[in-house]
């Protein structure tokens, strides 16, 4: 028997992997639907997901602890441990309105506003460098480059600047020896620590000169334009940039002195520092913030499409399924086969996590008041608990896979239609084998019912209308994508337009004789979309132009 060596080996296990990632189809998730929250199912999941928080509160020594989940447009579960002063058995119970200190989270609204400003014109482009609208800035750059930091990179850890605004912590609140003249003198004398776009370098001080540039060029305070353009405007009443405005309801934090006993944390504002992490925020108005970003439905605050801009990734890590963007952590849930949006924050006395699962419109909010060491607070544990529950309820209640695009319906601009209505093209005039003299092929079939495309090999495209008023334009979509090799549903004619050239004939009908698909003009050859099978001489000249082509 023939031994195979090391390169026969090594050639064969890239082959496996090719072909495993060749069958390999995307994951799709079931589209979220109103579901009875008092199922059986999803109430064992909460206490679940309770259990998980009560063994990480005994086992870090967390005394009092805020909890919310949110799906789709609602609180679905919530609960709160311990008291409002954890030290203090007399003092009131928690509540969802107490407010916390959610520190970094912080930094999602800060990004949040410079998103608003770019699609209002404020700022001209994410990539515009900040000097541009904050000329006193600057700080020493030893790399080859004459370029300074630019808003996408701020926003997204990216800028290489240090990690912490030149003034001690305790001194930020106070504005005679923390200004904003102090800190931009300091960084004048200070370099990048390293090229931007190296690698994700966290940078409070990249955040908080976001928020104070961004300000600049909207010429308005940075906690009043957040306080009026996002807080008001998403319901958050009981949020603030200022400690006097919840001192009433604010839960105290807690933190562990040396000789192992528990004091109540002092609270250190952060002045110019704000927009890098001072938002103090209850569980109730965090769920509000939650369903926004999970909805895409307020375009009073941003619009849908910018909310996805804003959730996208910038920069993967060494570890190669943890990704920065702006300013969301991303993690992929390697189980579930899920992307979860994130953001943590950590000030003495607190430890606040916010986890988004998009796709299935899950929100959770988890607070401890005690700021334990932990990569997340339980928010991973209570995912791998709500993904394949929710997932599995959807499903049984008759939600259909979500399309990796909208199915979008193209809406008449009034200004520009006619009197005249539209012409209604029937299905059957789409039909046929459209063809061209470079090999091109496009057939569409209906056999089945349904209008089916494909351009002449085994991927097929679900056909759909794309606007009444465009009745010769058709969309195609990648039909069954978990079919597919995921590459081919991402990176493969998947979700496009073609367009039909129409004609009417002598008999009163409608008839298609050619059609536009990837860029590609083809007429019709034949109205038999199997005309093909039949024609060995036009499939030898098409075989013969691929093969010319892929040499």
């Amino acid at each position: 028997m023939k031994v195979l060596n090391k390169q026969s080996i090594a050639i064969i296990l890239v082959i496996i992997c090719f072909l495993v990632n060749l069958i390999s189809s995307c994951p799709n998730y079931p589209e979220p639907i109103k579901l009875d929250q008092n199922d059986p199912t999803l109430q064992k999941a909460y206490k679940e997901v309770d259990s998980i928080i009560q063994k990480g509160m005994k086992d870090n020594g967390i005394k009092s602890f805020i909890a919310s989940i949110v799906y789709r447009d609602e609180i679905v579960w919530s609960k709160t441990y311990g008291n409002v002063n954890p030290l203090d058995e007399n003092s009131p119970p928690l509540t969802i309105d107490n407010a916390i200190r959610i520190a970094s989270i912080t930094k999602t609204f800060t990004d949040l506003m410079m998103f608003q400003l770019r699609d209002k014109g404020t700022i001209d482009s994410l990539d515009d460098e900040i000097s541009k609208y904050f000329p006193e800035f600057s700080i020493g750059n030893p790399y080859n480059t004459k370029k300074s930091p630019t808003f996408r990179e701020l926003s997204s850890h990216q800028s290489g600047l240090p990690r912490e605004v030149p003034c001690d912590f305790d001194d930020l609140a106070d504005e005679k020896i923390c200004s904003e003249e102090v800190i931009v003198e300091r960084l004048s004398k200070m370099f990048l620590i390293m090229p931007s776009y190296q690698t994700t370098h966290y940078s409070n001080l990249g955040i908080a000169l976001l928020g104070r540039t961004l300000a600049k060029a909207a010429n308005t305070e940075y906690e009043k334009y957040v306080k009026e353009k996002i807080l008001f405007p998403l319901g958050m009443l009981n949020s603030s940039y200022y400690y006097d405005d919840v001192k009433d309801y604010l839960a105290q934090g807690t933190y562990l002195l040396s000789n192992g006993s528990y004091a109540i944390a002092p609270v250190e504002e952060l002045g110019w520092g704000n927009p890098m992490g001072n938002l103090y925020s209850t569980a109730r108005d965090m769920s509000n913030y939650m369903m926004f970003w999970l909805n895409n439905e307020n375009s009073n605050i941003l619009d849908s499409t910018t909310v996805n801009e804003a959730m996208s990734p910038i920069s993967l890590v060494n570890d190669g399924d943890t990704v920065y963007g702006t300013p969301f952590e991303m993690f992929y849930d390697q189980t579930n086969n899920m992307w979860v949006k994130s953001k943590a924050g950590q000030l003495l006395g607190y430890r606040t996590q916010m986890a988004l699962i998009k796709p299935l419109k899950i929100g959770m909010l988890f607070s401890s008041l005690y700021a334990f060491e932990t990569p997340d607070v339980f928010t991973k544990a209570a995912a791998e608990i709500l993904i394949p529950v929710y997932e599995q309820l959807l499903y049984e209640a008759g939600s259909q896979p979500q399309s990796l695009v909208p199915d979008f319906n193209l809406q008449p601009d009034i200004s520009k239609s006619t009197e005249k209505e539209p012409k209604k093209i029937p299905d059957e005039a789409f039909v046929g084998t459209y063809t061209n003299s470079e090999g091109s092929v496009f057939i569409v079939d209906n056999s089945t019912g349904v209008l089916i495309a494909n351009f002449g090999d085994d991927n097929l495209f679900n056909v759909s209308r794309f606007s009444d008023q465009y009745p010769e334009i058709l969309r195609i979509k990648v039909s069954n994508p978990e079919d597919y090799a995921c590459w081919y549903v991402v990176d493969g004619s998947n979700y496009e337009l073609v367009y039909f050239t129409i004609e009417s004939t002598s008999y009163g009908g409608i008839e298609c004789n050619s059609v536009t698909a990837m860029g590609q003009t083809m007429s019709l050859t034949s109205k038999d979309p199997h005309y093909l099978k039949n024609n060995n001489i036009f499939l030898e000249k098409r075989n013969k132009l691929i093969s010319k082509f892929l040499q």
